[in-house]
C-alpha cells in the first residue's frame, strides 16, 4: 500500500525523469553500491558484538545469540529513518550521489515515509530461516519494477534519484 494521494499526478515512466544529471533515476548499480555501503555501516555494531562473543565464548559449544539481529534491525531503522528524513540520503547514498525523493513532488521524504521505506525490508529479517532472503528480494525488486522502485519505495511513496 502506498502512502500517495491517488488524485495527484505523479511520474509513471522513466521518461518522466531527466535522462541524466540531478533528479534522473538512479541506476540499479548506484542503488546497489549505496546499499552495500550502508549495510557495512549498519552491520558494524553486530560485527563488534560477534567479535566480543567469539573471544569470550567457545563457538563449538555456545550458539551465537539471536538478540544481535534485533540490534541490527533497530540500528538500521534508526540510521535510515533519521538520515533519509533529515537529508534525503544516508551516508552510502551521499557517497554514491543518489538521494531518496517523494514520488509525488521530489522533496525529501518525511519521517513517516522514511520509516515505512526501511521497515518493510527490516521487519522481514525477524522471520527465521527465510527472512534474509526476503530482505534481499525487497531490494532486488527495484530491478523489475517500473521506474526502478523497489517494494520498499512503493511502501514509502518514494523513488531514488541522482543528486548530482
Amino acid at each position: 500500500m502506498s502512502m500517495l494521494d491517488e488524485d495527484q499526478p505523479r511520474p509513471q515512466e522513466a521518461t518522466d525523469f531527466p535522462p541524466q544529471g540531478p533528479n534522473s533515476l538512479a541506476s540499479i548499480t548506484e542503488r546497489g553500491a549505496a546499499r552495500v555501503i550502508d549495510l557495512l555501516i549498519e552491520a558494524l555494531p553486530v560485527l563488534v558484538i560477534f567479535i566480543v562473543w567469539a573471544l569470550r565464548s567457545d563457538p563449538r559449544v555456545d550458539a551465537f545469540p539471536r538478540w544481535p539481529l534485533f540490534v541490527f534491525i533497530f540500528g538500521t531503522v534508526a540510521y535510515e529513518t533519521s538520515l533519509v528524513a533529515w537529508r534525503g540520503q544516508s551516508l552510502g547514498k551521499f557517497l554514491v550521489g543518489v538521494r531518496v525523493a517523494r514520488l509525488l513532488n521530489g522533496s525529501k521524504p518525511d519521517s513517516a515515509s522514511a520509516a515505512m521505506r526501511v521497515l518493510v525490508p527490516c521487519t522481514l529479517l525477524a522471520i527465521p530461516v527465510v527472512g534474509a532472503g526476503l530482505y534481499v528480494v525487497v531490494y532486488l525488486s527495484a530491478i523489475v519494477m517500473p521506474i526502478r522502485r523497489g517494494l520498499h519505495d512503493a511502501a514509502g511513496g518514494t523513488v531514488v534519484v541522482r543528486s548530482r
